[in-house]
């Protein structure tokens, strides 16, 4: 049996990974700074660690000594993230994740990066095209790990792709970004702030993406893989959605908020790598994928009322 360590097993994109690596029968050791509830009993091997000790990654993989790495833990406090001193911390994290998975014997590394990485005024971002020019820390830091770590797997006979993820939604999101915070405020039929949302961006369903970082470690890809859907959509548009699905249009309030005046028009993948070198299909459009939100974000309003 294979055996992968998760990282940031418990979080947005990794806790939907689960269950994908179940279904290619992997050995799944997966990794939360908290002790959480393990809903898959001895399926899935959790891990309590805090990967910015030194000392707990050494313990962590001499332990577990996977074959594959799933690195998706990094700092995403939605408003703080982007320039926050906490990236330079997993940079330092990541290297020593990186050192102790040779060292123990690992193979392949798949990283979660960014479209935060791209030189985002060109709009429509292309893996071999668009230069990576990333202008926050955030992207920065990501984009120097993707550097280390390709040169170093190169190195050390590693087989190493980078995930470059854009725009996603879905069940247990964080509420303070865009989506739920429009579908709260509508289920409490609460007036809902927005830019004039005339922005063009790239959203997939968690699940999707999810499964495209399981169907890339189960793949031979190497370097950067985009994972969008390559379907542009207006802000303004997917949250118009979301109103007329819940039929409360009039709470949405459009230029209550002003806009970056450096904001990009236009993000949108070119996802041909993703779909033509990995056994990746995108499964929910944003019809099934926004039903499948509200209906999560409706139950636990419901579960607050009472």
């Amino acid at each position: 049996m294979k055996g992968v360590l998760v990282t940031g097993a418990s979080g947005f994109i990794g806790y939907k990974t689960l269950d994908y690596l179940l279904e290619k029968d992997y050995e799944i050791h997966a990794v939360s700074s908290n002790a959480i509830k393990n809903n898959y009993n001895d399926k899935v091997h959790w891990h309590c660690a805090d990967l910015l000790k030194k000392e707990e990654i050494e313990n962590l993989f001499a332990k577990v000594q996977p074959t594959s790495l799933l690195h998706l833990a990094w700092y995403a406090e939605p408003g703080k993230y982007l320039n926050a001193e906490e990236n330079l911390l997993w940079i330092q994290s990541s290297i020593e994740l990186l050192k102790n998975f040779k060292f123990f014997g690992g193979k392949r590394i798949v990283f979660a990066g960014t479209c935060f990485e791209y030189d985002l005024n060109y709009g429509y971002l292309d893996e071999n095209l668009t230069p990576s020019k990333p202008d926050s820390l955030y992207g920065i830091c990501k984009y120097s790990f993707e550097n280390i770590a390709r040169e170093y797997c190169y190195k050390s006979n590693l087989s190493f792709t980078s995930g470059r993820i854009f725009y996603l939604y879905g069940p247990r999101e964080d509420q303070n970004r865009i989506v739920p915070y429009i579908i709260n405020n509508l289920l409490e039929n609460k007036v809902a702030n927005c830019s004039h949302g005339n922005q063009i961006r790239d959203f997939m369903s968690v699940n999707d993406v999810a499964c495209a970082f399981v169907e890339i470690l189960e793949s031979n890809v190497e370097g950067i893989v985009n994972i969008g859907s390559g379907n542009p959509i207006k802000l303004k548009d997917l949250l118009l959605q979301i109103s007329n699905k819940l039929g409360k249009k009039d709470l949405i309030h459009f230029g209550a908020v002003e806009a970056s005046l450096n904001e990009p028009q236009m993000i949108v993948a070119n996802n041909k790598k993703l779909t033509s070198q990995t056994n990746w299909i995108q499964k929910y459009d944003l019809d099934k994928g926004l039903d499948e939100t509200i209906e999560w974000w409706r139950v636990r309003s419901l579960g607050r009322r009472e």
